[in-house]
């Protein structure tokens, strides 16, 4: 199924981006809300204690949430530790159960959407493989985005991923439970069929063949290990055939099977120029906790990382600083520049910017914690190049969801000139 609306004025680059799609809610936060499930659901701090977490905020492979009470436990978990993280109920049905006691607005996620959205925002159009569509889509989708959906006309089922932001410093005292939350964060939850199969449009392939850049997000939400090579395989072929014209970026993601996500890795490095992650997703594949602002132990976990993967280049970008390490890491400052002004304008404004505001963004203040840790990592390793995040204490009611997402999306319009 294919759609398209053009944009007058589009800029030249042809960006193509797949495959991730959905229908998000994007709860207002409410803490009235969450201690009322607290309390129904009788959650006591030693639940929280038990939660088979890997030290970084996310779930072990094992861990199946079943209930409303099993799914508060992981959320308030991730949420003490101050952690973002992927949660996938046994249920869809359980989704909206917990949707139901928030208000919420309805949006488009997923990375390879919402950086097609982001891009837009600043003038560029984009090719979009899907692995849905449905009537949100359709209506919520901006002029500029040539979309080809994996799934028929017929097939319009919404399963909804909820999004749950939590800001910093919210006191969190039910029961014998009591912590403060040190940072703004955001929980993701669903459970999605069409994410779980991620089924790859026939005719994306021919369009997307010419493109001078490729965003590949990540295979988190897909639970089938024989579904998973059959997609990585189709992916393969699809990049193995224009990676001598486009520069391909896999944006990748935390993944409730480990195991997944190094195949993943393993599959598609040789057609890979890029893979990036966030900070949460740094920590998990290291399996530890590393602070940010301290430049060996971010060193040490990048080179681990940068030795495992074995792509050309690794880009890192946290709240603080972005960071692209390798050969030739220092010709993605331009990247790196457009992944934070984009994931700044998302952080600030949510989706009420344009063209004016983005611009704007390279007058403000860099964070200067960022400033002096960037400086020390490059001054260690010429392998490095990393640059400050913007100073954006003074966001009153800032957006945490899908700053990766922009910030992806922002790095595109430099990288489809690399080759």
């Amino acid at each position: 199924m294919t759609c398209s609306r053009h944009m007058d004025g589009n800029k030249k680059q042809k960006i193509a981006l797949g495959f991730h799609a959905c229908v998000d809610y994007e709860l207002e936060w409410n803490l009235s809300s969450m201690e009322h499930l607290m309390e129904e659901c009788e959650i006591h701090a030693g639940e929280l204690d038990s939660v088979g977490l890997n030290g970084v905020g996310q779930a072990g492979d094992t861990e199946r949430i079943e209930s409303m009470k099993g799914l508060m436990i992981e959320i308030l978990s991730c949420m003490r530790q101050g952690t973002g993280c992927e949660i996938i109920p046994e249920d869809c049905g359980l989704c909206r159960e917990f949707a139901k006691n928030f208000s919420y607005k309805i949006t488009i996620g997923g990375t390879a959407a919402r950086a097609a959205i982001a891009i837009g925002k600043i003038g560029y159009e984009s090719t979009l493989g899907m692995c849905c569509f449905n009537q949100y889509m359709e209506d919520l989708l901006p002029a500029g985005i040539t979309c080809y959906s994996g799934t028929g006309p017929d097939h319009d089922e919404v399963y909804p991923h909820i999004i749950l932001q939590y800001p910093s410093g919210v006191h969190i005292q039910v029961n014998d439970i009591d912590f403060t939350t040190s940072c703004h964060n955001r929980i993701l939850i669903s459970r999605d069929p069409d994410s779980m199969n991620m089924v790859i449009a026939e005719d994306f392939g021919n369009q997307a063949g010419d493109a001078d850049v490729f965003l590949l997000s990540c295979f988190s939400e897909v639970l089938d290990a024989s579904i998973l090579i059959k997609r990585l395989d189709t992916v393969f072929n699809l990049l193995a055939g224009i990676r001598d014209r486009a520069f391909v970026v896999l944006e990748d993601g935390c993944y409730v099977n480990g195991e997944f996500r190094r195949m993943v890795h393993r599959k598609l490095a040789p057609v890979l120029d890029v893979i990036s992650m966030n900070e949460d997703e740094l920590q998990d594949f290291v399996g530890k906790r590393i602070q940010i602002l301290d430049p060996d132990q971010v060193l040490d976990g990048v080179s681990c990382v940068y030795r495992s993967l074995k792509v050309p280049l690794l880009i890192i970008h946290t709240h603080a600083w972005a960071l692209a390490y390798g050969t030739g890491s220092h010709d993605l400052k331009e990247a790196l520049e457009g992944g934070i002004m984009l994931a700044s304008a998302r952080y600030v404004y949510g989706d009420e910017f344009g063209t004016d505001e983005y611009r704007n963004i390279r007058t403000w203040n860099v964070n200067e914690r960022g400033r002096e840790f960037s400086k020390q990592v490059m001054e260690e390793d010429p392998m490095v190049c990393c640059i400050p995040c913007r100073d954006l204490e003074f966001a009153k009611r800032p957006t945490t969801v899908g700053l990766g997402d922009f910030f992806a999306g922002g790095l595109l319009p430099a990288l489809a000139n690399r080759k």
